[in-house]
């Protein structure tokens, strides 16, 4: 990945906006744009070489990771943002553009600068959006290795476990996978937890009967995935399989319905309205879906009123899910790659229901 024509490419996209210079703080956007996985202050002056400022422990690996032509600058132990603003060339305090940057934060450093600062995250989104063939591969790997996490998990689950002792089996086999730890904490909902689409803060004990989500995630050189699989513990329930069924077929016409251009409110509509037919559109409690990069929840959302489009390069989720409190949920989820004709669904764990 070439870091430095990624900066190259911001700057020309915000000549136009007239800054002279841009301040990124962001983890996220430093390691776009450096290939440095860490904090600090990354300096993009529009005219010149960026300069990445990090602590003195973080100065060896940010010298590693960054390509040359970035400078790695030492700041002095407990430097913050006040400081760092005094470090700054007068010509770029006329006009500097940020990422993120809290109220507090803004009120140390406005009285250092001679002109304004302005927010340009919308700038970034519009290069990070569209993932790079190398982003793809890395993504793509973190989704082989949460696949088979997934398959593990159905393995292990049975009556007796407890929720917790699934889940650290599920971080312990993506370690073992070469993964860098899980993309999010990883959810094992069983039974009444599994109504509530972010599971519960309680270690419960899996029973026989249980309705089961287990939803995770992988990092992979710096690069997430996402996948959810609804279990079910029989016996054999013919409610649980009907909803299964209608979450599931609302998630298919959802993915068939993707093309490039389309709006990401018409993909969410073709899920809720698959789900109304089945009566459970009032239990759909989140969006359809999301973008899947550096980050785990990244642009395009995928919900019912946003105007965003599709386009080739994408990647997101779709996870269509219907829950009935104190009962049980169900959900489904893969991360898919949008491309010229069609998607490619880069997960692949089994949708079986029953475990038996």
């Amino acid at each position: 990945m070439s870091y430095l024509n990624r900066v190259r490419r911001l700057a020309e996209i915000l000549r136009e906006e007239g800054l002279s210079g841009v301040l990124l703080r962001s983890p996220a956007n430093i390691f776009y744009f450096t290939g440095y996985r860490g904090t600090g202050y990354l300096l993009i002056p529009m005219d010149g070489f960026p300069a990445l400022y990090v602590s003195p422990l973080n100065f060896e690996l940010a010298e590693e990771s960054t390509p040359g032509e970035i400078q790695v600058i030492k700041l002095e132990q407990g430097f913050d943002i006040y400081r760092f603003f005094e470090l700054i060339p007068e010509s770029l305090k006329t006009r500097i553009g940020f990422d993120s940057l809290d109220a507090e934060d803004y009120l140390k450093v406005s009285g250092k600068l001679a002109g304004s600062m302005i927010p340009i995250s919308q700038h970034i989104w519009k290069l990070r959006i569209v993932k790079e063939e190398a982003e793809i591969e890395r993504i793509r790997k973190a989704c082989e290795i949460s696949s088979r996490c997934m398959e593990l998990a159905s393995e292990l689950l049975g009556e007796g476990l407890t929720e917790y002792e699934v889940k650290s089996e599920i971080i312990r086999e993506m370690l073992s996978l070469g993964g860098d730890g899980p993309a999010f904490d990883p959810i094992v909902a069983s039974g009444p937890n599994s109504s509530k689409p972010h599971g519960a803060y309680k270690n419960r004990i899996i029973e026989r009967g249980d309705v089961v989500i287990v939803d995770l995630g992988v990092i992979y050189e710096g690069y997430c995935s996402d996948i959810t699989r609804t279990f079910h513990l029989g016996p054999e329930s013919e409610e649980v399989s009907k909803v299964h069924e209608a979450v599931s077929e609302a998630k298919r016409k959802a993915e068939e319905s993707i093309r490039i251009g389309i709006k990401v409110l018409e993909v969410y509509q073709v899920a809720y309205e698959q789900l109304a037919l089945a009566g459970y559109s009032d239990h759909f409690l989140h969006g359809l879906g999301h973008g899947v990069g550096i980050e785990i929840h990244e642009p395009p959302r995928l919900f019912k009123d946003s105007e965003e489009l599709l386009v080739e390069g994408m990647i997101i989720t779709i996870e269509p899910g219907v829950y009935f409190p104190r009962k049980f949920g169900v959900r489904i989820e893969d991360t898919i790659l949008i491309k010229r004709d069609g998607i490619e669904k880069l997960t692949s764990a089994p949708y079986d229901l029953s475990l038996g």
